[in-house]
């Protein structure tokens, strides 16, 4: 997983809390909060890698059974974190109530690159079986990215651990507010993108087996 982008603007209110046990909003929509979107990725196809530039380059980027030859696809996702916070000093100044005001989740590919080895033209037999079998692995790691996508901002509006205006958290200062914050968020965004990468390997690998391999080869005569 790469690495968070983290913009943090506190919003520090004027009017005093009347309560050190932060009561919350209980109109407030904690759920409109947080947000997660997929920036779509434009899929770019190569076809000037021989299979042994295309076998170097499974070896140099990866060591799992995700790719394999004479075609590869590699697929590298993004994760942006970008939220906001909001506080209220208590009114005897022993420390802060603070929420999240909000959280703004790009969950995308940065990029998917599908190789065809040249050995093979456009047009013929064994080219259309690699596409086809390449074209496999990206719906593959679309469709879990969108799953993901859902899953992620789910598990986000569903914490109680994240505080908002319906249930802010009281704190000793604005930064241990932000320190617990972004700890709370990041173990979620990790538990979630984790289980994305354990399923996007999984459902890739069902494909990359010796049986698949021979079923797929068998579909043409001129390899």
């Amino acid at each position: 997983m790469k690495g968070f982008c983290l913009a943090l603007v506190l919003v520090l209110w004027g009017v005093p809390l009347h309560a050190m046990d932060c009561k919350g909003d209980r109109h407030f929509n904690s759920k409109s909060v947080f947000h997660v979107v997929t920036t779509p990725v434009q899929v770019r196809y190569f076809h000037n890698y021989t299979t042994a530039q295309i076998e170097g380059m499974r070896n140099l980027h990866f060591h799992n059974h995700l790719m394999h030859n004479p075609g590869l696809t590699l697929a590298e996702h993004e994760l942006k974190v970008d939220y906001q916070i909001g506080g209220l000093e208590h009114e005897n100044g022993d420390g802060y109530c603070v929420w999240v005001e909000s959280v703004n989740v790009d969950f995308s590919y940065k990029q998917m690159d599908v190789y065809i080895s040249s050995q093979y033209p456009e047009g013929t037999c064994p080219y259309q079986v690699i596409l086809n079998h390449e074209n496999t692995h990206v719906a593959i790691n679309q469709r879990a990215l969108a799953k993901y996508r859902v899953l992620l901002e789910r598990a986000l509006k569903k914490s109680r651990a994240i505080p908002t205006r319906a249930h802010p958290m009281s704190v000793v200062s604005m930064n241990n507010g932000k320190a617990i914050i972004n700890s709370r968020i990041n173990a979620i965004v990790s538990r979630v993108t984790s289980a994305y990468k354990r399923e996007v390997a999984r459902e890739n690998a069902k494909i990359d087996t010796p049986a698949a391999y021979r079923k797929t080869q068998a579909l043409c005569n001129n390899w």
